[in-house]
C-alpha cells in the first residue's frame, strides 16, 4: 500500500512537471508566457498630455557634465525650462506620431522583459522631453540604454526598466540618429565600447 502511493505521487508530480512548457531561449529556459509587468496606476502616461515630444542626444555622458544639472536631476526642469546646457547637446528631434506611438507603445504597453535586472551602472546620453500647450516643458523621461537604466520625472508614470525594452529602445534611438544625421558618438552603447576594444 506505502508503495503504491509513493509511486501514485511519484508519477503525479512527473506529469505536472512534463505540462511546463519551456523554450531555449539564449541558451537558459524561459516560460512561452512573458512574465507579466506590473503597471503604475499612479503617474500619468505623459504622451496623452504633451502637445509634442522631443528627443534629445546628449553629446556625452550625462554625469561627465561640469555644471550642476550634470548630477542633480532636479536642475534638467526648473519653472517650466529645460537646464541643458546648448554644448551638451548633440541633436534633437521633435517625434513625428509614428514615432510618437511607438515610443508610447515600448515604454508603457509592450510586455517586454523577461527578467529584472538592475543595471550597476548609469551614464545616460538620451531624454524625451514632453511640451504642454504653452510650449514649455512639462516632464522628462531620461534613458541610458548601455545601462539598461532610466530616470523618470516626478508625476509620470514609470515603467519596468530591462534590457530587452532598453534593447527596442536603442535601436529606436538609432533609427532617429540616423535619418536626422546625428553623431554616432551621441547613441554609442556600452557593447558597442566592448566591440571596438576587441577588434
Amino acid at each position: 500500500m506505502r508503495y503504491t502511493i509513493l509511486i501514485y505521487l511519484l508519477l503525479s508530480f512527473l506529469g505536472l512537471s512534463a505540462q511546463e512548457k519551456v523554450t531555449l531561449y539564449k541558451g537558459k529556459k524561459a516560460r512561452i508566457t512573458p512574465i507579466v509587468e506590473t503597471r503604475d496606476t499612479i503617474g500619468f502616461d505623459p504622451f496623452e498630455v504633451a502637445e509634442r515630444v522631443e528627443l534629445i542626444f546628449y553629446t556625452s555622458n550625462r554625469m561627465s557634465w561640469k555644471n550642476s544639472a550634470g548630477k542633480n536631476l532636479e536642475e534638467l526642469l526648473s519653472d517650466g525650462r529645460l537646464n541643458v546646457p546648448t554644448d551638451s547637446i548633440a541633436g534633437r528631434v521633435e517625434l513625428d506620431p509614428t514615432q510618437r506611438a511607438d515610443w508610447q507603445y515600448t515604454l508603457y504597453q509592450s510586455q517586454l522583459c523577461e527578467e529584472m535586472i538592475v543595471a550597476g551602472c548609469y551614464e545616460p546620453r538620451h531624454l524625451l522631453v514632453f511640451y504642454g500647450h504653452d510650449n514649455k516643458p512639462f516632464g522628462f523621461i531620461e534613458i541610458c540604454v548601455s545601462c539598461a537604466g532610466a530616470w523618470v520625472n516626478e508625476g509620470l508614470r514609470t515603467f519596468v526598466v530591462c534590457p530587452e525594452r532598453m534593447a527596442v529602445l536603442g535601436s529606436m534611438v538609432n533609427q532617429i540618429a540616423g535619418k536626422n544625421s546625428i553623431s554616432a558618438t551621441a547613441t554609442r552603447t556600452k557593447s558597442d565600447k566592448q566591440k571596438r576594444k576587441f577588434r
